[in-house]
């Protein structure tokens, strides 16, 4: 392994074992908030590894990474079920309006394009 992807990789893992840290933190304190962070950044990670580093446009690959990004939206919106705290109901609207203006751009770009190219 090349130097630079060998620190990529120790990045990955430092990142995967946090994210267990985490969580593992909030169990034994019983804090419901820190528990749901650290599972929140275990389903984003892999996604975003898939994201930045599998170069496939298989279906299965696209498949993964929306069942993770899912699966940590739903836990969120679970957490702040759950425990009705500020800073999980600030992530869920932050995620919602994200998504929100996603689907807004990616309707309104290609008309947006499209209209450009007739003029000139």
């Amino acid at each position: 392994m090349s130097k630079p992807k060998w620190g990529w990789a120790v990045f990955w893992a430092v990142f995967g074992m946090l994210s267990l840290w985490v969580f593992l933190s909030g169990f034994v304190s019983g804090n419901v908030v820190t528990m749901v962070v650290g599972i929140v950044v275990a389903f984003v990670y892999p996604s975003l590894y898939l994201t930045s580093y599998v170069k496939s446009d298989h279906i299965v690959k696209r498949a993964l990474e929306v069942i993770f990004m899912l699966s940590a939206f739903g836990v969120v919106i679970y957490g702040y079920a759950t425990t009705g705290s500020l800073i999980l109901g600030v992530i869920t609207i932050f995620i919602v309006t994200v998504v929100f203006v996603a689907f807004i751009l990616s309707y309104l770009l290609p008309r947006i394009r499209s209209k450009s190219s007739e003029r000139g």
